[in-house]
């Protein structure tokens, strides 16, 4: 199976031919074991794109485990990537190839709303799965976590899964998974050799840039929380692979005046992210941090979470939508203009996102993330020698999402909104 960069071969990456106008669904995720990571602990990654544009976080309880997770706005019974109390972390992206006719049973989001009350650890994610086979209509790559090493992506069906461990040498030689919106097990099958044809497929692009971008981490040093939300997250890069100069990761430089996000990681229709920073085996499952991303990455920043601390600030959660939600809506929809390419007839919509805003957006969240992931980085340091404090993980948590929230208002309107 192909997992790995070595086993891709070259990174240039062609012009990606989509089999269609795209997937109502279509994610881009990935799992980093500790083995892979700067500091020796599992990462789990997950960009969301979906038609549902109002997210917010929300919490559960009423399980085996109380749960912390991303929703879309106003629903209750199905999550899209969250985190528990006991360090268990799931994420998902749809791949159609797993589909099964007349399956019946729960779907994605409420199966993995199901393993976040119920589980502790990726083996009993992995029992839940062998124990619900052909009653679940699932068609997704699972990406998981725990607080015991475990980091692993399921391919997994109504009827049939595979894990995909990032621990073993075989399967992950360099210790991490990457999945976008194909699996490897399903129909028809994807040649792992096939370099070319992968980047034909719907999502082959994203999935090599994916696999690119963690790629060059490694041969720094590691993946860490920071480089995934600045180099994942809100990756631009072009055809080839190549990060588009003046965006956050690309060489410094005038951006272009716009970019076609159609084939990028972040994108028109990524309406949030996550990243979920792990713990290491023997220490406090409490510890285990989930970053929020809602909105398109381009326009957000991150806030910290845990599963630990009863509750999420309003910023985040809101009665009807999330206001940090809606602040970043309003500037990334500020962004994107309908055009007609040259030479065509207009058949369908098409919308490039302008540019010149951009540099201005960047220069206040940007610093803000940096400053909340120090902030939270000695915090941590702090908890691991002298035990968790859930009042200050909870001062943590409201603080970093109100400044979150004044910028992006600021910079959306010039009329803050005040939470009441």
């Amino acid at each position: 199976m192909l997992h790995q960069t070595d086993r891709i071969g070259s990174w240039v990456i062609v012009t990606a031919m989509l089999l269609g106008t795209g997937v109502a669904n279509a994610c881009t995720t990935g799992v980093i074991s500790g083995k892979a990571t700067i500091d020796g602990r599992p990462l789990l990654w997950k960009n969301r794109d979906a038609p549902y544009k109002n997210n917010q976080v929300r919490r559960f309880s009423g399980g085996k485990y109380a749960c912390t997770a991303i929703v879309n706005a106003g629903q209750n019974a199905t999550i899209w990537m969250g985190v528990n109390d006991a360090g268990f972390c799931i994420e998902n992206s749809v791949t159609s190839d797993l589909s099964e006719k007349g399956s019946k049973g729960v779907g994605n989001g409420a199966f993995m709303l199901r393993a976040l009350k119920s589980c502790a650890t990726v083996k009993e994610f992995a029992e839940l799965l062998d124990q619900t086979n052909g009653k679940r209509s699932t068609n997704a790559n699972f990406g998981v976590i725990d607080a015991v090493g475990g980091a692993a992506i399921f391919e997994s069906g109504p009827s049939s899964f595979k894990m995909f461990d990032a621990n073993d040498p075989v399967v992950a030689p360099k210790g991490y998974v990457i999945r976008s919106n194909f699996s490897f097990t399903g129909s028809p099958l994807v040649d792992p050799a096939d370099r070319e044809g992968i980047n034909k497929l719907y999502s082959g692009g994203r999935f090599l840039r994916g696999c690119q971008l963690v790629e060059m981490a490694i041969a720094d040093g590691g993946v860490s929380v920071e480089y995934l939300l600045q180099h994942n997250t809100r990756d631009l890069a072009d055809m080839d692979g190549h990060a588009i100069c003046g965006s956050v990761n690309g060489d410094m430089g005038a951006l272009p005046a716009s970019v076609d996000t159609s084939h990028t990681i972040s994108r028109r229709t990524s309406v949030s992210a996550a990243v979920f920073h792990g713990v290491k085996p023997g220490e406090d499952h409490r510890l285990t941090t989930m970053w929020v991303m809602l909105g398109e990455p381009a326009f957000t920043l991150a806030v910290p979470c845990w599963a630990a601390v009863p509750g999420v600030a309003a910023e985040l959660s809101g009665d009807k939508t999330s206001p940090l939600c809606d602040a970043a809506r309003r500037l990334r929809d500020a962004a994107y203009v309908e055009v007609v390419p040259d030479g065509t007839e207009q058949k369908k919509r098409v919308f490039v996102m302008t540019t010149d805003g951009l540099p201005a957006i960047w220069k206040e969240t940007l610093p803000l993330e940096r400053q909340q992931l120090r902030a939270v980085a000695d915090a941590l340091e702090a908890w691991r020698q002298d035990g968790f404090d859930p009042s200050v993980a909870e001062s943590l948590h409201r603080s970093a999402s109100a400044d979150a929230l004044e910028v992006l208002q600021r910079l959306a309107s010039p009329q803050p909104v005040e939470l009441r």
